[in-house]
């Protein structure tokens, strides 16, 4: 028995919109649908040919109401053939086919062992069927919205055209119901995320606190790596493995980097600051060794200069004294020689005394004061210091 997609609410005659707002299922029952199509604009639809022998590949003709017969090569395990529709002035389009072999480069495709038929009403808009298909997909929640939407988009299923609820069967069936089911299984398989948002939540990547986002991947010869959600569904609709992860979003880790920039930016600039600290007081203290020993040569200089004024000094007092007492001597020998009386009384003094000892006394005195004066000249002229000579 064929296993078909229908709805939970059991309402007779409730139309595609009332059905869909209750809820897709799959139960096994029969059940059936087919695209509408728009009067007077070309319509792509899907036929299928039943095969049942081991035909891979057969040719099919296909006989469309109002237009051309047409050929189409179909292969397993399908065998569809995707067909344009323009109705003109109809109220439904009868689309019958049949096996038919052909010859291409010397070569016969056979004709698929079938026939078959099916017919599609024509509508002047999909007004009602957007709007039930909107309520369907409002009444499954987001997730499973968004993956059924995905679904069909790469199954090709253009379900804003397609009637649910009608009498005649299509191949676009099965893919609805598998996009039903598969979404079920999708979203039932636990994510590396868990329950949070996977665009993005707070986590703990290396240690550090930063946003990340959840991802889909897939192992290939023992590498993993990222795919998008679309193609995680394509695989699971494909029943083949896929996984997930967690990584942290570009937005934080650009953000991150930044702040990190700014930080090792910030660590620089300090570590700059110290070296260009440690090299002013470097230089602070060499120009205070300077000034101190300019401070010390300047406090010799100074004493010298102060020692030699003193000896300076020192000796023009020495001078001064000498050049006094030989002043006195010269203005004695001075008076001696102005003052002839002087000399009459000493001899006088002398002859009378009695020459033998006046005599003796007078030459005695006179040579002892003369020779007395000379030393004291010479002793003058000996405590003078030499001059130092300036530095």
């Amino acid at each position: 028995m064929q296993s078909h997609f229908t709805f939970r609410c059991a309402l007779k005659a409730a139309g595609l919109a009332g059905l869909l707002s209750c809820g897709l299922v799959f139960v096994g029952l029969a059940q059936a649908g087919q695209y509408r199509l728009l009067a007077e604009q070309p319509n792509t639809v899907v036929v299928a040919a039943r095969v049942q022998n081991a035909e891979q590949q057969c040719n099919l003709e296909i006989s469309i109401q109002g237009q051309a017969t047409i050929e189409r090569e179909v292969r397993a395990p399908y065998f569809e053939a995707r067909i344009d529709i323009t109705p003109q002035d109809l109220e439904s389009v009868t689309v019958t086919w049949r096996g038919k072999s052909k010859r291409v480069n010397d070569e016969i495709v056979n004709a698929c062992p079938t026939q078959g038929r099916t017919q599609f009403q024509v509508v002047d808009d999909n007004v009602a069927l957007r709007a039930a298909w909107l309520s369907g997909f409002a009444a499954m929640g987001q997730a499973k919205a968004e993956c059924v939407r995905t679904a069909l988009r790469m199954d090709r299923v253009r379900y804003e055209w397609f009637e649910v609820n009608d009498k005649e069967s299509s191949p676009e069936d099965w893919k609805i119901q598998r996009a039903m089911g598969q979404c079920d299984a999708f979203l039932a398989q636990k994510k590396a995320w868990g329950e949070q948002n996977p665009k993005s939540f707070p986590c703990v990547q290396s240690g550090v606190k930063t946003q990340c986002e959840g991802f889909y991947s897939v192992t290939e010869n023992g590498k993993t790596r990222p795919i998008s959600a679309d193609e995680a569904i394509r695989r699971q609709l494909d029943k083949l493995p896929w996984g997930t992860g967690v990584r942290e979003t570009a937005g934080a880790r650009v953000g991150r980097q930044k702040l990190e920039q700014a930080r090792q930016e910030q660590l620089l600039a300090e570590e700059q600051a110290k070296v260009k600290a440690a090299i002013e007081a470097r230089q602070r203290e060499e120009q205070m060794a300077i000034e101190a020993i300019a401070a010390q040569a300047r406090e010799r200089k100074a004493k010298a200069e102060a020692e030699y004024a003193r000896r300076i000094k020192e000796l023009e007092r020495l001078e001064q004294e000498r050049l006094e007492k030989r002043s006195w001597m010269l203005k004695q020998l001075e008076k001696l020689k102005s003052d002839p009386k002087a000399d009459a009384k000493s001899d006088g003094k002398g002859d009378g005394k009695g020459d033998g000892k006046g005599d003796g006394k007078g030459d005695a005195k006179g040579d002892s004061k003369a020779e007395d004066a000379k030393p004291k000249a010479a002793s003058a002229n000996e405590a003078k210091p030499e001059e130092p000579k300036p530095k």
